[in-house]
């Protein structure tokens, strides 16, 4: 059947209005807003005239519980096949176009993607399984006013990059053991007009270090990473191919977030996964410039995932990742923190919980971390 109008409510996060424009396709979409939501109501205007030309969209300002106003916007279209999406919004809207609807038999409809439902209400209530049509993270971000700007997916796909990050999730613990010799100026001299040379001092390094040094070298040698030679007994300079393998070595945790992206990647439920996701955010008095390690989406519902290569982790933490999941993908968002060790204060887990954050300790074990991911993400 046909649908001419359906009525939404603007919300901070609009995936939902957008799946049941997807879902009914009416000829006009009339979304209703407080007049204080106006830059973000003309951001969703341009995502519909950009992405759903085909649904006219009209906007209708008023006041929180003017039942007066919403009994209006449903009679001006009473003649018409109505649909009223009772999903975003202002719960008392909600409400009292719920009881508008019911006095004038026009079906409303309420959506939770999460669980893959849609409630109907019409002279009764059905509960309908849903698959609704997936949204990427551009998409998701645009139509509630952010856009992401940039991001660092392609470092998950380079074969150097991979092979190196799985050498040391299969090797952790010898990882710990050293990896804190690589912020050590001292040690690793870096050349800021050379940025893709290094020194190396080994008169710092015990006999162990330099026996694993070498073995590191050849193997970046070996895959055509470096060049590197002994300038003395006690001294070798390296010079990096590329950049971002210098960076990737050098960048605390990057590993991390390449593991991360490639092991959820695999995940056939997953739609998409990007990594070092940067991405604006309109707060109404500045455009705020955020980051999240990693960010996947399933069934349009976002995954923020902040990595830490350590245990030094706390409140601080998990109160950003809060805050950018709840920016990208409001209540319905997925929110983890993979580490490789458990924290250091035992009431971060605590509040982590409280939080609705899922801590996983990743001990490279590869199965294990996609099974844990997918009990956080996937009904049963």
């Amino acid at each position: 059947m046909k649908i001419d109008v359906l009525i939404n409510q603007l919300d901070s996060h609009n995936e939902v209005n957008i799946l049941a424009t997807k879902r009914f396709n009416p000829e006009e979409v009339i979304f209703i807003y407080n007049e204080n939501d106006e830059a973000l109501m003309n951001s969703l205007k341009k995502y519909y005239e950009t992405y759903l030309p085909e649904n006219s969209l009209k906007k209708i300002v008023m006041k929180e519980g003017d039942l007066k106003s919403l009994s209006r916007s449903i009679n001006e279209n009473k003649n018409k096949n109505i649909i009223v999406n009772l999903t975003g919004g202002s719960r008392i809207n909600s409400l009292e176009l719920l009881n508008i609807c019911k006095d004038n038999c026009i079906k409303a409809v309420y959506i939770d993607i999460k669980n893959k439902k849609l409630y109907e209400f019409d002279n009764k209530i059905e509960v309908i399984n849903e698959e609704y049509e997936d949204l990427e993270l551009d998409k998701l971000l645009k139509a509630s006013g952010g856009e992401v700007i940039n991001d660092s997916t392609e470092l998950s796909n380079k074969k150097d990059l991979v092979l190196l990050t799985k050498k040391i999730y299969k090797n952790l613990a010898i990882w710990h053991k050293y990896k804190q010799k690589l912020y050590e100026s001292n040690i690793f001299i870096h050349n800021a007009e050379r940025p893709k040379e290094i020194k190396i001092n080994l008169s710092l390094l015990e006999n162990e270090e330099k026996v694993l040094l070498n073995k590191i070298l050849k193997s970046l040698k070996d895959i055509n990473g470096i060049e590197y030679f002994n300038e003395s007994s006690e001294e070798v300079k390296v010079y990096f191919k590329n950049e971002y393998l210098k960076s990737f070595i050098f960048k605390s945790g990057t590993w991390l977030e390449v593991a991360t992206n490639n092991i959820i990647n695999e995940i056939k439920e997953i739609d998409e996964v990007k990594s070092g996701v940067m991405f604006l955010w309109n707060d109404k008095s500045k455009v705020v410039r955020n980051e999240v390690d990693v960010i996947a989406v399933k069934d349009s519902i976002p995954i923020c995932i902040s990595c830490k290569d350590s245990d030094k982790y706390n409140e601080d933490a998990l109160n950003e990742l809060d805050v950018y999941s709840k920016q990208i993908g409001g209540k319905n968002a997925y929110k983890i923190l993979v580490a490789t060790k458990e924290p250091i204060k035992s009431a971060v887990k605590d509040r982590a919980k409280e939080m609705g954050i899922n801590l996983i300790i990743f001990d490279g074990n590869e199965e294990k971390f996609k099974n844990q991911i997918k009990s956080i993400i996937i009904k049963k």
